[in-house]
């Protein structure tokens, strides 16, 4: 029987890699994997293939974290949801050659993929010319990270792991990071992988296990949903925001995805009754939002939320150090988004909102003053 003309190949055509099901690119040498299939559905409220990681990327669901996370690279070929994370080995015995470890990679969501940050533990190691034609020379990084067991397990050691990777840059200028894309980019690689004991001493001794290297989780945001900002009349917008916990009248202050105290969203100011007199209220443009479980903050847990968020990540063998960290541990707590009360924010002395999807806010139109 003639396998479909849909059927993604079984093999890669640049390096004879396996491919696993539904793979958009090689995790061996980064080449497109071509006629492959689109990722399986999702069960879920509308969320689209591409709402969950970048469009490309090859996902497990590892068992510290609810959302997908990706694979970026590493000593595995074929992705595997069974590499256990930092943290959650339990037996005595340190892994074998045999088994699959999954380490994390420092590296902070944007739109279309992540990146990769010298302030984030990156380090630049070398600067060469690409020798493609072009003016561009390869820019290559380095960072280490530790995968380690449950408490008391593994006779207390330490795997240190030395995480490679690459990124283009135009002649003379200065690379401080990378963008990172599954798909175009070469997967990230193990450079070095060695046991420490307590001590800190090497035991080369001892057999390294497979690395299978991992995004952070990406939990969904703006950038990665294809939505529209609704518009709806004044009484819709008001009775739709009613389902919600937040029901103020509320300006957009930007219309783009930015970075917030509670991670990658969208911000809207709250319109209080005297502002801008009658003409304004009429002419301003007002939005309502639908936010079903929010986290009200002020500056003092502002400031406390990160800190939170990190140690509980730390203990699941997350160490993230970025904006990813706050993303991860809201999913955790149910929010879907956020008030930064005055003081918290920079914007004067009205409550802000922040919401995470465009899905939750609506234009309201007409020149009502309702709504």
């Amino acid at each position: 029987m003639h396998a479909r003309r849909s059927d993604p190949p079984r093999f890669c055509g640049q390096c004879g890699a396996a491919l696993p099901e539904g793979a958009q690119f090689c995790i061996e040498c980064g080449s497109p994997a071509r006629g492959a299939g689109q990722e399986p559905r999702r069960e879920g409220p509308a969320l689209r293939p591409e709402a969950a990681a970048p469009r490309g990327a090859v996902t497990v669901r590892l068992p510290n974290a609810r959302s997908a996370q990706s694979v970026v690279g590493g000593t595995v070929k074929l992705p595997t949801s069974g590499a256990v994370p930092p943290g959650l080995w339990f037996r005595p015995e340190p892994p074998g050659a045999e088994d699959a470890v999954a380490v994390y990679v420092p590296l902070r969501a944007v739109k279309g993929g992540w990146s990769g940050l010298t302030s984030h533990g990156w380090r630049r190691v070398d600067r060469s010319w690409a020798g493609d034609g072009t003016s561009r020379d390869v820019v290559r990084f380095e960072v280490e990270r530790e995968w380690f067991a449950a408490d008391g397990c593994a006779s207390g050691l330490r795997l240190r792991v030395r995480i490679g990777a690459a990124s283009h840059a135009a002649e003379g200028r200065e690379r401080l990071g990378f963008r990172y894309r599954l798909g175009r980019n070469p997967p990230m690689s193990v450079l070095d992988a060695r046991w420490l004991d307590a001590e800190g001493r090497e035991r080369r001794e001892l057999a390294v296990p497979q690395i299978q290297l991992m995004a952070p989780p990406r939990v969904p945001r703006v950038s990665d949903f294809q939505e529209e900002i609704r518009s709806m009349g004044a009484r819709e917008a008001n009775e739709w925001a009613l389902g919600g916990a937040v029901h103020g009248v509320f300006e957009l202050i930007d219309s783009g995805q930015q970075r917030t105290p509670f991670g990658r969203g969208l911000r809207l100011a709250e319109i209080t009754g005297g502002r801008g007199g009658l003409l304004g209220r009429l002419l301003q443009q007002r939005y309502r939002v639908r936010i079903e479980r929010p986290i009200v903050c002020d500056a003092v847990a502002v400031a406390e939320i990160r800190g939170r968020a990190q140690e509980e990540a730390r203990g699941l063998g997350l160490d993230m150090e970025s904006d990813a960290v706050v993303e991860w541990w809201l999913e955790r707590q149910g929010y879907d988004g956020g008030v930064l009360e005055p003081g918290a924010h920079s914007f004067g002395d009205r409550r802000v909102a922040v919401v995470f999807r465009r899905a939750q806010i609506a234009k309201i139109t007409g020149f009502g003053l309702g709504g």
